[in-house]
């Protein structure tokens, strides 16, 4: 049985590396022998992490729902890495509210972040792989893609439709031996938990929907950052296409 979990040689641009599920990828890949782009809003945050890891991790600023930006910044990656064989898609945010009573326009801001940049990140990376050797393109979403729950509906059809733009890009892509997956999370340790990192709009409904069993709570970041790394580790020819993620404990979404 070969289980090794080793990426060296390998490039990776990760997006939403500045906290949360994003910087433990890159943490993990480099703990793997990769080397990493990291890209962020947050420069500082990007220059700390960038210190942390050493000269296999470079730090490239960018908000991913400025698409002339971020393609700019998609190039500035793979020429400093000379190249990319793996783009892992985490930046996102969470909104809470009914469909009934919310806005449209932030609807729009939050599709852009969570489903437009994601693709539009892809779209570009694809451009530097190159034409042979193992090349994955992971797209992280949520368990609320596959489990309604009220008041999170724009949230979860920005994740649905992560997912099935991964299906999409599975078929577009097989001809070309790109592997494609799609790693669905639960409820991990990140900002998108807290008051400050989730979107409020319109009406919050009540909910007595439990959502871990006992004393369960959220699982670590780093766990599951290793999973990512396991997923783009395996063998050519071989690729886990989705991935549902939580902590043993939780029970919804």
């Amino acid at each position: 049985m070969n289980l090794r979990v080793d990426l060296g040689g390998r490039r990776v641009l990760v997006t939403g590396a500045s906290s949360g599920i994003g910087a433990a990828a890159c943490r993990s890949i480099v703990a793997a022998g990769g080397s990493v782009a990291m890209l962020a809003r947050r420069k500082d945050r990007l220059e700390e992490l960038r210190a942390e890891l050493g000269e296999r991790a470079v730090a490239v600023p960018c908000d991913v729902t400025d698409l002339q930006a971020l393609q700019g910044a998609v190039e500035e990656a793979a020429r400093s890495l000379t190249g990319l064989d793996g783009v892992v898609t985490v930046a996102g945010r969470s909104m809470v509210g009914t469909i009934a009573s919310g806005t449209p326009e932030r609807w729009q801001e939050l599709i852009n972040l969570n489903l437009v940049g994601p693709l539009a990140t892809i779209r570009y990376a694809i451009d530097h792989f190159p034409t042979g050797g193992r090349r994955d393109i992971v797209i992280v979403g949520s368990t609320g893609a596959i489990t309604p729950m009220v008041g999170v509906g724009i949230y979860a059809a920005s994740k649905r439709g992560l997912r099935a733009a991964s299906d999409a890009l599975r078929l577009e892509l097989a001809h070309s031996d790109i592997n494609v997956s799609c790693v669905m999370p639960g409820m991990f340790d990140t900002e998108g938990l807290t008051i400050e990192g989730m979107v409020f709009d319109g009406e919050i409904p009540p909910s007595d929907i439990p959502y871990f069993a006992g004393d369960g709570g959220p699982g670590a970041a780093a766990d599951l950052a290793d999973a990512i790394t396991f997923v783009i580790s395996r063998p050519e020819g071989f690729c886990i296409n989705e991935l549902v993620a939580r902590p043993t404990g939780q029970l919804n979404p």
